[in-house]
């Protein structure tokens, strides 16, 4: 059995267990019209309302840079001890990016991988959300970025030639950041704010593997936008004017370019 292989089994629980917790904070989001403010503009309008456990409506304490609310996360409880569980096709999900991470990123070092692991996770969890609320919250979305930067450091302290890809990460988060705050600027109703925020996260991990990684990365999420809408329109499920929800494709984009990048010399040995 091939280390790849046998990397992608032991990664797959993991991704499962971590997203048995940090899956629940999935539920806590409710949607919210975009009004500008906070997830949805840049302005000082009101935003959606704070994280709330679905049966009460309590908000949850979560502080303000903490990538999760520990407690409900590590207890499963929230406030009034109301039980919060986490999606089941939300673990599921992270247990197979966490495979795909394993068996396509095996010959890469230690550090690297812990950082795509991480993105395999966050995406899972803003797919989910974006999927059910079509919001990505500043919750989830403004923490992520200091642990992926410094995920990102330890792999550019232990990797050969990491201080290239570390340059190259830098340029493809301000780069992608770029292009994504003008597509908003241009036409606003084409593209949201939250979209705006985690192209940052998405070009940091993509330009970490090389520029013309981040590029592909880039189109690779608007063609599956783009043949998924197609789809659902020929379904019926979807007309001209629906509102399909970007972010899971960004992600997608991300993930399917750098593993399958990774994992070439592995199918074609």
């Amino acid at each position: 059995m091939s280390s790849a292989l046998l990397l992608g089994l032991a990664l797959a629980p993991l991704g499962g267990l971590l997203a048995h917790h940090a899956g629940r904070v999935v539920v806590l989001f409710t949607a919210h019209d975009p009004g500008d403010g906070d997830d949805t503009g840049p302005d000082d309008a009101p935003g959606p309302p704070p994280p709330s456990l679905p049966g009460s409506g309590r908000a949850v304490p979560w502080a303000r840079w903490s990538p999760l609310p520990w407690r409900l996360v590590l207890t499963g409880r929230g406030p009034g001890a109301e039980r919060v569980a986490a999606p089941w096709p939300v673990v599921v999900g992270a247990a197979a990016a966490f495979a795909a991470v394993g068996f396509c990123g095996a010959q890469r070092s230690a550090a690297e991988i812990a950082a795509l692991a991480f993105l395999a996770l966050w995406g899972t969890l803003l797919t989910a959300v974006d999927l059910r609320v079509q919001r990505l919250p500043d919750a989830l979305v403004r923490p992520a970025y200091p642990v992926a930067l410094a995920l990102l450091a330890a792999a550019a302290l232990t990797t050969p030639s990491g201080t290239s890809s570390a340059v190259g990460a830098l340029v493809g988060m301000a780069g992608m950041w770029a292009v994504y705050w003008l597509l908003w600027f241009v036409y606003p109703p084409g593209m949201g704010w939250g979209d705006v925020k985690l192209s940052g996260l998405v070009g940091l991990h993509l330009g970490w593997f090389g520029l013309d990684t981040a590029v592909a990365g880039a189109a690779a999420a608007f063609l599956l936008f783009t043949c998924v809408g197609l789809v659902l329109i020929a379904l019926g499920r979807a007309g001209r004017r629906t509102q399909i929800p970007f972010g899971p494709f960004m992600i997608g984009g991300a993930l399917l370019v750098i593993l399958l990048g990774d994992s070439l010399p592995l199918l074609t040995e």
